[in-house]
């Protein structure tokens, strides 16, 4: 073939792979417009808009009737779990905002899995209801995580087609975040109680009474006695600005978490073997007494052995047992460093006395 023909078979073959570049940039586009026009939009939209106007989110598991998180927002803004205790704000916070608020439908489960996907969600599926006042906005089914990615299966209601579903940014499975447990999502705030509620304060060694002490709050002023009356000192060596930092501590005085399974067992024996290393009493204006028992807990392999001053530990240095108003089904754990301004003696307050 000659050198012309060769250029010109060069040139049509060009001029056709170009058409096609140009078909392929028009028509592919559209294609797969149509193609991902085909699933509606209702049908994989489960992230929540507008999540500062929820009221309310329930979850249920479909095999346990009992197994249920209802978290409510009263007229001021505060959650509830369950109608029963205050929610963490935060825990919550998150839940709508950084995970409900965010949800996206990776894809929709291949067809030859969806049968297998709907009868697992049948029975083992988590139910989520939202509500922004008295209206259901979102009702959706959340299943088990897909197995070859960072998503879970996920069924709007009133849909036949399943989704993996992710949250972008989220390392991990969305399933995790439809926890049923409501101890999980309760607050830790031990006592709830402002300032302006608190009465008064007492915090009582039961083997060391000379170190125990009451402050009252007056209309003015704070009011410190000892345990041992005989002990008192002059109230002109009072370090009232302590005082009133100490006082105002037990605002915002928190619990770590609450023992479970074989850790809540070894606390139980514990708490029922020992007497109390501190107790606190708290009492507010409206008559509400809250009682903190505080327990030294056992050393473990995992806590310090030895203390600052290289003594062998005899408790636990990092961490202690507490019982709130005599629930012994919840053991807390409490953390010395959040409790080492409150476990102070009555002489702490005085001036020359040791920070």
């Amino acid at each position: 073939m000659s050198d012309k023909k060769k250029r010109s078979v060069w040139s049509v073959t060009l001029a056709v792979l170009a058409g096609l570049l140009v078909l392929a940039v028009i028509f592919v586009p559209i294609i797969d417009k149509n193609f991902k026009s085909t699933l509606k939009p209702e049908l994989k939209e489960f992230a929540i808009e507008n999540p500062d106007e929820v009221t309310e989110i329930f979850m249920a598991s479909k095999s346990n009737v009992n197994s249920y998180v209802k978290l409510t927002k009263d007229a001021n803004g505060k959650w509830m779990v369950n109608d029963e205790y205050p929610a963490e704000g935060e825990k919550v916070k998150v839940l709508l905002y950084e995970y409900l608020a965010k949800l996206k439908a990776k894809n929709p489960i291949p067809k030859s899995g969806v049968d297998n996907v709907i009868k697992s969600m049948a029975s083992n599926a988590i139910k989520v209801e939202v509500y922004k006042g008295t209206r259901k906005d979102k009702v959706f089914y959340v299943g088990g995580n897909a197995a070859d990615e960072m998503g879970t299966h996920m069924l709007l209601e009133n849909s036949s087609m399943p989704f993996v579903v992710h949250i972008p940014g989220f390392m991990g499975y969305p399933a995790a975040i439809f926890n049923l447990n409501p101890k999980k999502w309760k607050s830790v705030n031990l006592f709830l109680t402002s300032i302006v509620e608190l009465k008064s304060v007492s915090l009582f060694y039961p083997a060391d009474a000379g170190g125990s002490f009451t402050i009252t709050k007056n209309e003015r002023s704070l009011d410190l006695q000892p345990f041992i009356i005989e002990d008192l000192k002059d109230p002109a060596q009072l370090n009232m600005p302590l005082l009133k930092q100490y006082t105002a501590t037990f605002e915002n005085l928190t619990y770590e978490s609450i023992y479970e399974g074989l850790a809540a067992k070894l606390a139980d024996s514990v708490v029922k073997a020992t007497q109390p290393y501190a107790v606190i009493e708290l009492l507010r204006v409206d008559g509400v007494k809250h009682v903190l028992k505080i327990y030294k807990k056992p050393v473990t392999a995992d806590s310090p052995q030895h203390d600052n001053y290289g003594n062998v530990a005899d408790h636990d240095l990092d961490r202690f047992y507490g019982v709130l108003n005599g629930n012994t089904e919840d053991i807390l754990s409490v953390q010395s460093f959040v409790f080492k301004n409150i476990l102070k003696r009555y002489e702490d307050f005085y001036t020359g006395a040791n920070p």
